[in-house]
């Protein structure tokens, strides 16, 4: 039982070794050696529990877009309910919000683009009346506009280090987006 109490402690410190540098550098820029240096932990801890930092932070990835993918669908369309989950999501779970953030993973930037997209494209976009004239050319640029538009004010909000509640800035986009 021990065992896994060191192994859950230094997961947790590389998680938390992760944030910090994440607020400092993009990803891209952090090396093992100062993840290791930062989380107090060998170089073989770190490689007891992961190949990299690519496959440490692989299940964080996982996870966000198991759980990004289930607030889309549970919210059906929903783009308030679906935006303030997500952010509520964020606040109570740093080690996402750092790597959503402007120095985080591009393959979750994209990730969240295309979801975005794909919420604003079949299930908004649909019952909005005032786009629907826009013929298929003008849906592709609205949802581009409107899906960077969205994950743009998210990574604003967490540059911030979200001052404002899930539900101000989510109503904040809904206002923005009506």
């Amino acid at each position: 039982m021990a065992h896994d109490t060191r192994k859950d402690r230094t997961r947790i410190q590389l998680r938390d070794a992760m944030i910090q540098l994440l607020h400092e550098k993009s990803f891209d820029q952090i090396s093992t050696t100062e993840l290791v240096k930062i989380a107090k932990v060998s170089r073989s801890s770190f490689y007891t529990h992961y190949q990299d930092k690519y496959d440490m932070i692989e299940a964080y990835q996982r996870r966000l877009f198991e759980t990004i993918q289930y607030v889309f669908e549970k919210n059906n369309g929903n783009l308030h309910a679906t935006m303030l989950e997500t952010f509520e999501f964020l606040q109570r779970n740093q080690i996402y919000a750092a790597l959503l953030s402007e120095n985080g993973s591009k393959e979750i930037h994209q990730f969240m683009l295309q979801k975005l997209k794909d919420l604003l494209q079949n299930s908004i976009f649909p019952q909005d009346s005032k786009r629907n004239n826009l013929g298929k050319l003008g849906e592709i640029y609205a949802t581009t506009y409107y899906a960077n538009a969205i994950f743009g004010t998210t990574q604003s909000w967490l540059r911030r280090n979200q001052k404002e509640t899930p539900t101000q800035i989510a109503d904040l986009l809904q206002e923005l987006i009506n």
